[in-house]
């Protein structure tokens, strides 16, 4: 016949579910990204009060010296003579970042949270969706990336 469980033992099974629980909760579910990538995913989302969801599709993010400068041009339709800059692409779902950056990561991450998320589209105003991306950008660099 089993033993039942001690009422001390009660007590460690619920302080390690409760562990558990926490450390889960700690992450957002579906959260982009590795390392200093997912640090940066997690604060911009944060500071633009999105609450991160798994089934939503993350963004492949390449290097620019990765992006061979004539799919650049095809991804974002128009001929850019050859130069790859920082951008999010939303047709493609990708990010091309600037190696040391994590200020533009944090810009590009913006783009991709208000098409993404808030399902802002070209038609949308450019100026408005520039200045939100600066201002995260700003506010991710002046926080230099810090949790709230």
């Amino acid at each position: 016949m089993d033993q039942p469980l001690y009422p001390r033992y009660h007590q460690n099974i619920l302080i390690a579910a409760v562990v558990l629980t926490l450390v889960a909760a700690a992450r957002p579910a579906g959260a982009c990204g590795d390392g200093e990538v997912r640090r940066i995913f997690e604060r911009v989302a944060a500071l633009m009060h999105v609450r991160v969801e798994a089934d939503r599709p993350c963004p492949e993010i390449v290097t620019r010296d990765a992006m061979p400068p004539e799919r650049f041009s095809a991804l974002i339709g128009l001929d850019t003579g050859g130069r790859v800059f920082p951008a999010y692409i939303p047709s493609a779902n990708i990010i091309v970042v600037e190696p040391g950056r994590p200020d533009l990561l944090a810009h590009e991450l913006a783009h991709y949270f208000q098409v993404v998320y808030w399902g802002m589209t070209e038609n949308d105003s450019r100026d408005t969706v520039e200045r939100q991306a600066t201002a995260v950008e700003r506010m991710f660099r002046e926080g230099e990336g810090s949790e709230p």
